[in-house]
């Protein structure tokens, strides 16, 4: 089936996002009945996956700030006899680092990696987990996830699907993002903190400081109109904070150093354009039907027993939140 998505470009775009972050929430686009009910399937899933064991080896793998392996330390609370070996996967650096902090039943150990290359051993592990990130690595993750899986072992991970309520959200979020960036708010906001002093002190042109301001006034109020339209949420927010602070910053040159506003600009230009790659990213790695049946293909072809392909929905309907994705590796003997 090829390449899901620009491998390279997913992961700059989420180490950006992970780095020097603490734990949050406004890359998970789910409401809190949504998370309610996402943290609800997994704790089934893994209670049941845990159950009857007196010891067990598992990693979460693409773990952002290790949401997985939380839950896991939830359900064992279930089975306090249960020793856990866990490791937390993401090639985010300091994903990582938030993923591996001190749990109550047991200390991830972290593993900063690609999914497609995974540095562990042939079938090393009884529970490989995933929530929502195995698909930014493209095709091949997924046999690297099959490859890992012990006997006896399970695969089960979450995927963003094609139509999905994530696909959905997100798509709103972009055209938002999308519609700041083509307005050049920022661009025009350079051009004002370096043009007005200029105009101020008579070395361009009255008339070229006017432009210079409307062309900003007309950038902040495309943003202000589009932020308007836009469901509340973390993209929202964004925006209207950077339209309030360009104003601000905008009334009052005088108190800001020309430099510091024009790295804080660049700064804020970065932001945006990772948010929006952030949102784009979702939308491509969102998979198929056929894609998913390439996925499920390269499990078999791990050697494991794969589920018929399956979607997770909302009890009151809805648009999916993902594909379920499960598999198991035959216990020998």
């Amino acid at each position: 089936m090829g390449d899901y998505s620009d491998t390279t470009a997913e992961a700059g775009a989420w180490k950006q996002f992970w780095t020097g972050r603490a734990r949050a929430s406004e890359h998970q686009f789910r409401d809190a009945r949504t998370g309610a009910f996402l943290h609800g399937y997994w704790q089934d899933v893994l209670e049941a996956a845990l159950a009857g064991r007196s010891e067990v080896s598992l990693i979460d793998l693409a773990t952002g700030e290790g949401e997985v392996i939380a839950l896991v330390d939830q359900a064992a609370a279930r089975y306090p006899d249960l020793r856990i070996e866990a490791f937390a996967s993401d090639i985010a650096v300091d994903a990582v680092r938030l993923a591996a902090s001190p749990r109550r039943r047991f200390e991830a150990s972290p593993v900063v990696a690609d999914s497609a290359v995974l540095p562990l051993r042939d079938a090393s592990l009884d529970l490989v987990l995933s929530q929502y990130g195995l698909e930014y690595a493209g095709p091949g993750a997924f046999s690297e996830a099959g490859r890992i899986v012990a006997p006896g072992g399970r695969f089960h991970a979450l995927v963003h699907c094609r139509g999905g309520a994530v696909e959905t959200a997100c798509s709103a979020v972009a055209s938002l993002l999308g519609q700041v960036i083509e307005s050049e708010l920022i661009p025009r906001m350079k051009d004002f903190v370096v043009t007005i002093p200029k105009a101020v002190a008579g070395e361009v042109s009255q008339d070229d400081g006017q432009a210079c301001a409307d062309a900003l006034r007309q950038a902040l109020e495309t943003s202000a109109r589009a932020a308007g339209a836009a469901a509340p949420g973390p993209a929202r927010d964004h925006v209207a904070r950077l339209i309030q602070d360009c104003q601000a910053a905008a009334g009052r040159l005088g108190g800001f150093q020309t430099a510091d506003l024009l790295a804080w600009l660049d700064g804020q230009a970065g932001e945006l354009t990772a948010f929006h790659h952030r949102m784009t990213s979702m939308i491509r790695v969102a998979l198929s039907d056929a894609q998913m049946e390439d996925c499920r293909a390269r499990l078999a072809q791990a050697g494991l027993d794969v589920s018929p392909a399956a979607t997770l929905d909302l009890p009151d309907g809805g648009p999916p939140l993902a594909w379920v994705l499960d598999a198991r590796r035959e216990a020998q003997g």
